[in-house]
């Protein structure tokens, strides 16, 4: 699995996340496919999107952190059997423009 890690400013919410996350993957013309939270990650949110009409899924997984444990984490990630041209091109602009968006 390839992950990107995406730099968070240190307040967050999960709707300023979402909102971020869901409004660019509509701005790049992605279609989201699911949305759900992982087993590994608890409390995490998780979403698959697509280009329609191609393969490949890009996923991204919000996990807030724990003032104890961990800070938060905000990822990019595409396994090797759904990998495709568009997700690899569309990756880093992807990465910062969500950047962008929870920074202002």
């Amino acid at each position: 699995m390839n992950n990107h890690d995406i730099d968070l400013p240190i307040d967050l919410d999960e709707r300023s996340v979402a909102a971020a996350v869901e409004d660019t993957g509509a701005e790049a013309g992605l279609s989201l496919n699911m949305k759900t939270s992982l087993k590994k990650y608890p409390g995490c949110t998780h979403w698959h999107f697509k280009r329609p009409g191609q393969r490949g899924v890009l996923e991204v997984t919000w996990w807030p952190g724990d003032a104890d444990i961990r800070p938060p984490r905000l990822w990019l990630s595409v396994h090797g059997n759904r990998q495709s041209d568009w997700i690899s091109e569309l990756m880093p602009r992807l990465r910062s423009l969500i950047e962008d968006q929870l920074t202002v």
